[in-house]
């Protein structure tokens, strides 16, 4: 666990993902992959199998979607805009509870993620994580003695919470309305939001 990290324990902890969540990703994401000659298509939730290359419609290998993923980071991590509602909203919780947001960024483009919220008077804490999030999860709900909560878009993160973590109230939160179309059904959580007022709300009622 990050030493840095300040923690209230007298303090409910919110435990935020990024993409998607606070940060417009897909919406950039499509714009990059476009400038670069290729598309994504929507087809399921989920990148591999869903970049094509514009010229052939081919799908792109795999084996070179994480450098595309890395390569879009380098270029937007300090540009991307935020969602609709996330900066209010957090600002309204930062005054009740702890945040840090947790985050699968690629390491090499932590810092200029948190400049990016630094740019947007979100002075909130941040985790590079890699992988499945319940396991950091684990160790930073034994920094509170309150209730714990976790928003995430990816159903495989809200899972690999909710399995793991009893304790903590998962939200599943996602706004876009073309992945909303493609989604997989989330099961294992305790709510679901498509606004951050939405997540307001819950917050405040099992604070």
């Amino acid at each position: 666990m990050e030493k840095s990290l300040k923690i209230d324990n007298n303090l409910p902890l919110l435990i935020c993902d990024a993409d998607e969540v606070i940060f417009e990703f897909m919406e950039n994401f499509d714009n990059y992959l476009q400038l670069n000659d290729m598309y994504f298509s929507y087809e399921s939730f989920k990148l591999n199998g869903n970049i094509f290359n514009k010229k052939n419609n081919i799908a792109i290998n795999n084996i070179y979607i994480p450098s595309i993923i890395s390569k879009f980071f380098e270029e937007y991590a300090l540009k991307m805009p935020l969602i609709k509602g996330a900066k209010s909203v957090l600002k309204k919780l930062s005054k009740v509870m702890n945040i840090i947001i947790l985050s699968n960024i690629p390491k090499t483009y932590a810092a200029n993620r948190i400049q990016c919220l630094n740019n947007n008077d979100m002075h909130y804490q941040l985790i590079s994580n890699d992988g499945p999030k319940n396991i950091k999860c684990l160790e930073l709900e034994k920094l509170t003695n309150k209730k714990v909560f976790f928003v995430d878009d990816l159903p495989n993160q809200i899972s690999s919470v909710s399995s793991n973590c009893k304790n903590i109230t998962t939200i599943h939160f996602l706004q876009n309305k073309k992945l909303l179309k493609i989604v997989p059904e989330v099961k294992n959580c305790d709510y679901k939001a498509n606004n951050w007022e939405k997540i307001l709300k819950i917050i405040y009622n099992n604070i």
